[in-house]
């Protein structure tokens, strides 16, 4: 399964409308199994990868951060950490995470996240796209993938980034 996803993010990669100044970065998150969204991780991603694995003061260490980094083919840069509506969403890039507010219902059935979100100076829209794939166990949906377009703008500058949306459990 982990293959088929990383064949589809890899299909759906494309870059931003804009200069490709917003980049994901991987969200610090939560330990619950919140819905994310993810897209592959690129060349972009390397200073952002550098920065965080910075941290290491050992060589070793840090050598060994970025490998891992490099070893994980996606960035998850869109979830609600497990929270309440209220809560709002997380969405990362630059290495920065920013907290987003649902300004739209969701107005689509299976991509709970679809919709609008506003925060400080960021705002986010999560269009979806087709189903990829829906996960059943013993006759229960235990979740699906799914294609969505997530356009990010701040400071003027949208990007669009094609992912997919997992709420797997």
């Amino acid at each position: 399964m982990r293959t088929i996803f990383c064949v589809v993010l890899c299909l759906l990669s494309g870059h931003s409308l804009a200069g490709g100044d917003i980049v994901p970065t991987d969200d610090p998150g939560s330990d619950c199994v919140a819905a994310t969204i993810a897209t592959p991780r690129g060349a972009a991603n390397r200073k952002y990868d550098e920065a965080y694995c910075a941290v290491n003061k050992d060589p070793a260490a840090y050598r060994t951060c970025l490998k891992n980094a490099a070893a994980n083919p996606t960035i998850s840069f869109f979830t609600d950490r497990c929270g309440e509506a209220g809560d709002g969403a997380y969405v990362s890039f630059n290495g920065q995470t920013h907290q987003v507010w649902r300004k739209s219902e969701s107005p689509h059935r299976q991509v709970r996240y679809a919709g609008t979100y506003t925060g400080k100076g960021v705002s986010v829209r999560v269009v979806p796209g087709k189903l990829i794939e829906r996960f059943v166990e013993d006759g229960e949906v235990m979740g699906i993938t799914h294609s969505v377009d997530v356009f990010i703008t701040q400071g003027g500058e949208t990007v669009k980034i094609p992912a997919v949306y997992d709420d797997r459990h």
